[in-house]
């Protein structure tokens, strides 16, 4: 299920709460709606939703290296990029990537430092696309190099530059979050508004993230295939009910940066509204 492949799971006391939250979600039944609706049903079952995300969100700022907070200094731009430097504008084409995510099993998650990083590939896809030169050679990529690439290698060149290779299921969590968001600036007919791309983002992030440890060896391994994937829409849906009021600020102007700073704020205040179950 998710991300997770082989991974263990956390296995502490919140994360258990989390996993009984979502096993305690109703299975797949024929007169479920389908793929992608809420069942009628939910209407009387949002309590079951609302604790599965207050459980979540508890357990990913406990999780957290910044426990939901952004430090009082941020973080540069330097520390979110995969290859430092850019390489001279070959943005991640060659040479050795220093890894700025999660690596081995003894590392702290990273929420918000992830959210920042993700929001640093989505602010190159943006830049890519309004022909923005300057914002491109702040994650060490090249204006006239991308544009001479299709669009499948300009997303893999950004992915790969600020993000680098996916040694950890949370690492892959986030490139599966970023991609998402980053193919619809770059592909889509009309690209999304910065502030709902980095809606997007912080949605799609943890949900990602939590399918990680959702689907890892400590979940409970009675669930159908399709029954978990029926959760996980349940899930997925509920996210963006509970965060479409997301307060977002006007981003279009913003510097690599600072909107990167500002996604890494914007997944702490998600967080905290996860925890404010409804009655």
């Amino acid at each position: 299920m998710g991300t997770s492949g082989s991974y263990g799971g956390s296995g502490t006391a919140d994360w258990q709460e989390a996993h009984e939250a979502f096993d305690a979600l109703p299975g797949s039944t024929p007169s479920d709606t389908g793929p992608g609706d809420l069942p009628d049903a939910a209407e009387g079952q949002q309590h079951l939703l609302d604790h599965l995300l207050d459980a979540l969100s508890t357990a990913l700022q406990k999780d957290d290296a910044d426990r939901g907070r952004p430090t009082a200094a941020g973080y540069p731009l330097s520390a979110l990029l995969a290859s430092p430097g850019g390489g001279g504008g070959g943005g991640g084409g060659g040479g050795t990537q220093t890894p700025t995510g999660r690596a081995g099993a003894g590392s702290r998650r990273q929420v918000l430092k992830g959210s920042a990083r993700g929001a640093a590939a989505i602010a190159g896809a943006y830049a890519l696309r309004s022909g923005d030169a300057a914002r491109l050679q702040e994650l060490g990529l090249d204006l006239a190099e991308l544009r001479r690439l299709g669009p499948r290698a300009q997303i893999a060149r950004i992915l790969q530059a600020v993000l680098g290779d996916a040694g950890h299921p949370d690492e892959a969590a986030l490139r599966k979050a970023a991609t998402r968001w980053v193919k619809a600036v770059l592909l889509d007919a009309e690209p999304p508004a910065m502030q709902e791309g980095l809606r997007g983002l912080v949605i799609e992030w943890i949900y990602e993230l939590s399918l990680v440890e959702l689907g890892s060896q400590k979940a409970q391994g009675n669930l159908s295939a399709q029954g978990a994937i029926r959760k996980q829409r349940w899930l997925r849906s509920w996210l963006e009910r509970r965060l479409k009021r997301l307060i977002i600020p006007d981003m279009r102007r913003m510097p690599v940066g600072e909107f990167s700073a500002t996604a890494a704020k914007v997944t702490g205040e998600a967080l905290r509204m996860l925890r404010a179950r409804r009655s």
